[in-house]
């Protein structure tokens, strides 16, 4: 029987729809499955973090993989289905909670994370997984919006370049894994999807004042000397062009500028 048959038959076996105001696109192609785990790069010795338990499809996989797995579902349905699909799993441990307000045990040091994210909240997870776990998570695979996969991965003189690549890439190596097919899930969404790695630092590439970055891309279309006027940066002395503008600069030009600005950066 096909995932997508499984999928449809087991929600209807608990009379429950996918539930559109929690982002739940069940993900049914095998193929993209096998992708995701592939790129987890998982051995025996592995705690991966799922964010999403969902009909505990993909956490079956990871727990063939790793030592264990730690899923998180704010779905009461989702961690009742889950935990029953899962019970001869021993290396399973099923949380009811959202992840933005859950945090892994003090005494867990290092983990990867997996998982289907809701598109409407994943700048924040990213975040969280940046700055609330930063040197404890040292790897993530994410099913994502794939405006948001170029945004997180684009270069500098791209469109898709801002203030939230910068902020990424200063912590992360990140790379989209492939692209993935409306058709993959059930029910469809309405945008396409990608699966992108993070292979996160243990600390910023650059001292970069992301607050500066912010403030240069708000206003993208000026140029730097306008947008930043308040910084009071020594142009010369950072050896970048203050006509030029923010989508052109590279990481190392935006910690130039912090570090040449009467503001102490952040």
């Amino acid at each position: 029987m096909s995932l997508y048959k499984i999928t449809r038959e087991l929600l209807a076996s608990y009379n429950l729809f996918p539930k559109k105001r929690l982002g739940q696109n069940f993900l049914v192609d095998p193929q993209v499955l096998e992708r995701i785990v592939a790129a987890a790069e998982l051995n025996s010795d592995d705690i991966v973090i799922e964010i999403g338990s969902g009909l505990g499809v993909l956490t079956g996989e990871l727990a063939k993989r790793a030592k264990k797995i730690i899923a998180i579902d704010t779905d009461p349905d989702m961690v009742l289905i889950s935990k029953k699909v899962l019970a001869a799993w021993k290396n399973v441990e099923i949380i009811r909670a959202s992840i933005l307000e859950w945090d892994p045990p003090s005494d867990l040091l290092k983990f990867k994370v997996a998982g289907n994210l809701p598109y409407y909240i994943t700048a924040p997870i990213v975040e969280k997984l940046i700055e609330g776990w930063r040197g404890r998570v040292s790897l993530a695979v994410l099913t994502v919006q794939k405006e948001v996969a170029e945004r997180i991965t684009a270069k500098p003189g791209t469109k898709s370049y801002g203030s939230f690549a910068v902020f990424i890439q200063n912590n992360a190596a990140a790379e989209i894994n492939s692209l993935i097919s409306k058709r993959s899930f059930y029910p469809w969404p309405e945008v396409s999807s990608a699966v992108i790695v993070l292979k996160f630092y243990d600390r910023p590439l650059y001292r970069i004042n992301q607050q500066m970055v912010r403030r240069a891309f708000s206003e993208r279309r000026k140029i730097l000397s306008n947008s930043l006027e308040e910084y009071g940066i020594d142009w010369d002395k950072a050896g970048v062009d203050p006509k030029r503008r923010p989508e052109t600069l590279s990481l190392a030009e935006f910690e130039a500028l912090a570090q040449n600005s009467l503001l102490t950066p952040n």
